[in-house]
């Protein structure tokens, strides 16, 4: 199975972003395996600053992905990647300006958790947290 971070969400509907074509080819490519798919989170976010938020899962349910629960199994290991996040933080004298990682952590975890490939094009956070996780990046 094949999870979608939403930076590749984005992309894909986005006609004028740079990773628009490699977007969809991935989205294509995972749903041909009957394998991709978005969770909470990633509609959460891609939902944010859409004049109607009831089409993005209904577009997202068109690509042909499947739109899943956050799995419980995710809570724990991004429970340890935030910790592990804030003490490098404080260990370096800085703060967090915000909670705004968390959802990255908690897409992290779902693809740790369940052993999913994850398709992002952000992949520093979760190549440095979940280095177990597959990545296709562009």
């Amino acid at each position: 199975m094949t999870l979608f971070d939403t930076s590749v969400v984005i992309d894909a509907r986005d006609s004028d972003s740079p990773f628009h074509t490699w977007a969809r080819q991935q989205i294509a490519r995972a749903v041909s395996a009957d394998e991709a798919m978005v969770n909470t989170v990633v509609l959460a976010e891609s939902s944010v600053r859409s004049s109607d938020r009831d089409v993005i899962p209904v577009m997202l349910e068109g690509f042909g992905m499947n739109l899943v629960s956050l799995p419980i199994s995710a809570a724990k290991p991004a429970a340890r990647a935030y910790e592990i996040y804030l003490d490098r933080l404080a260990k370096e004298g800085k703060k967090p300006a915000s909670k705004i990682p968390l959802p990255d952590f908690l897409i992290g975890a779902h693809a740790e958790a369940e052993s999913l490939k994850l398709v992002t094009r952000d992949p520093d956070r979760v190549r440095t947290y979940f280095p177990a996780v597959a990545l296709v990046t562009p």
